[in-house]
């Protein structure tokens, strides 16, 4: 359907936001995955002026904050990030926390908190499934019913529930999908993986995605900061392996030189101690006239 190969979906997501001819593709990906939870479509309507949306070294993991409305003319932030490391969880935390400060007056009421969506696309396995979604949720303890508090909307005066002003995590682990295409969902998966339109598909931005995201229709500028862009995340795959492969080959050296002090006092021979650290004899000298 679509001309090979396709821009990768995490790049698209910024590149496709830049005119708001193209927030479609964008709209399909978010309502398709907060529809999964019992959520409306929604429209762009905004992109939040934020630290994570400059164009800067420090924030190319972060994809987008936009401002999204619903039928019923509700409003929610979206905020999606790129992450390759396992600390996505305390980042998310962290930036949902400034995302709603930030976008909180002085002396605003804080009924006017807009709820915020948090989506991290995530390149390495985590759990036993692709997608995984998370909020908070109050229960009494003994009985386990779930809390409800009634307040009037101060936008649309409309009755809400008050508790669901807290934030929603959505993890999408993109290396285990399991190829399945069973709903839309499942095709916005498939692209995540394989930079392609699945071969059968249920969403009807699948013909908005082939004809926006083909590298073969990018301008030679356009082609140029894509190559960039996946230059910049290779290189960040490279530091955190080698970075990682330095904490553990420290590790490791820190254990070899425990285990020689221990034996050391214990007195145990020079040679025993060689043969159980693979270290040299003036290593092992070197620990008897360090502290502890």
């Amino acid at each position: 359907m679509a001309d090979k190969p396709l821009v990768s979906f995490d790049y698209a997501i910024k590149y496709l936001l830049k005119d708001k001819g193209d927030y479609e593709v964008v709209e399909g990906f978010i309502s398709a995955l907060l529809k999964s939870q019992g959520y409306g479509d929604v429209k762009i309507i905004g992109l939040l002026d934020t630290e994570s949306n400059a164009e800067d070294g420090m924030s190319k993991r972060s994809l987008a904050d936009v401002i999204v409305e619903d039928k019923e003319h509700r409003k929610y932030i979206i905020e999606i990030e790129r992450n390759i490391t396992d600390t996505f969880l305390h980042k998310a935390c962290f930036n949902t926390s400034r995302l709603i400060v930030d976008h909180l007056a002085q002396g605003m009421n804080y009924a006017n908190i807009v709820k915020v969506f948090h989506i991290s696309l995530l390149y390495f396995p985590v759990g036993n499934g692709a997608i995984h979604h998370g909020q908070t949720i109050f229960k009494e303890l003994e009985t386990q019913e779930r809390l409800t508090v009634h307040i009037k909307d101060p936008v649309t005066e409309e009755i809400v529930d008050a508790t669901n002003v807290y934030p929603e995590y959505f993890c999408i682990s993109v290396p285990l999908f399991n190829d399945r295409l069973e709903n839309e969902m499942d095709d916005w998966l498939y692209i995540l993986k394989y930079d392609n339109i699945p071969p059968k598909f249920h969403s009807p931005y699948m013909q908005k995605v082939a004809e926006k995201l083909s590298i073969l229709k990018m301008t030679q500028s356009e082609r140029e900061a894509y190559a960039a862009y996946l230059k910049d995340l290779y290189n960040d795959r490279d530091a955190l392996l080698a970075a990682e492969a330095r904490g553990e080959a420290r590790g490791k050296a820190e254990a070899k030189n425990e285990t020689a002090k221990v034996a050391l006092k214990q007195g145990v021979a020079l040679s025993v101690i060689q043969a159980i650290t693979g270290m040299t004899e003036a290593e092992i000298r070197s620990l008897e006239f360090e502290d502890d």
